[in-house]
């Protein structure tokens, strides 16, 4: 894992991979100011917007985090004040940090800010980008994967959870395949390592139905059950295992 350096300014603490950013800029946090100083590269429109931006030689990914649900309809972006190693922004960084060393396929952490606001807090994370990476469900759209793309898949959300760590939500939109065509799994807010459980088949059961919710929404979406069954199989099977067809 990471060494992690910890940075204070006024009501922030920012916690950082000294490797991956040095120095830490405050305004790194700020998208406006991302834009003004031509830093700003793209943004992603999801449920929550994701800023891309270029900066001290390092494409990144700018995250906010929104608070959902009934309560976000008020409450926009802050949460009650709890101890900083327990905020959302340092739990997911942590997770990151340790799954990144462990070789899984995730983004890995820049910084996350921790911003005190009287009773609450808000909170921001830095990523290193995953470049020319598209979700699996736009991937999908007039685009058939092979078997091996399934099992592939299958294999890596294995992984994942042979070393206990639960996606809590695992979808079709929080698998990437990168331009190489290396999968990558990103969006561990609110994920916690745990011991074997039924939380496996769990997150299994959620992907399938977000596939299948998406199918339903999407009339070319080419993902069929045998791709399902391909999925499965890859899960079941050990990485090692599977060949890449001749």
């Amino acid at each position: 894992m990471a060494e992690i350096a910890v940075f204070t300014q006024d009501k922030d603490i920012v916690w950082h991979d000294p490797d991956m950013l040095e120095k830490v800029d405050m305004r790194l946090f700020d998208p406006h100011w991302l834009v003004e100083s031509g830093r700003l590269t793209g943004t992603s429109t999801g449920r929550n917007t994701a800023w891309f931006a270029h900066h001290a030689g390092r494409d990144m990914v700018l995250r906010h985090y929104w608070r959902g649900g009934m309560v976000g309809r008020f409450i926009k972006d802050l949460y009650l004040l709890e101890p900083v190693e327990n905020s959302r922004a340092m739990r997911e960084f942590t997770l990151l940090d340790w799954m990144h060393a462990q070789g899984l396929p995730v983004p890995r952490p820049i910084a996350a800010r921790f911003s005190r606001a009287g009773l609450w807090y808000k909170a921001d994370l830095l990523m290193e980008m995953i470049p020319d990476a598209r979700p699996l469900a736009d991937l999908l759209r007039g685009t058939a994967l092979g078997e091996y793309d399934w099992m592939r898949i299958g294999a890596v959300i294995a992984r994942m959870h042979r070393v206990g760590v639960q996606h809590s939500d695992l979808n079709c939109r929080n698998i990437l395949l990168d331009g190489s065509g290396q999968i990558w799994l990103i969006d561990f807010d609110k994920c916690e390592r745990r011991l074997p459980g039924k939380w496996a088949q769990q997150n299994l059961d959620r992907l399938e139905r977000s596939l299948a919710k998406e199918k339903a929404k999407v009339l070319d979406l080419r993902w069929t059950e045998l791709d399902w069954g391909a999925l499965l199989e890859g899960y079941r099977t050990a990485p090692e295992q599977i060949q890449a067809p001749s």
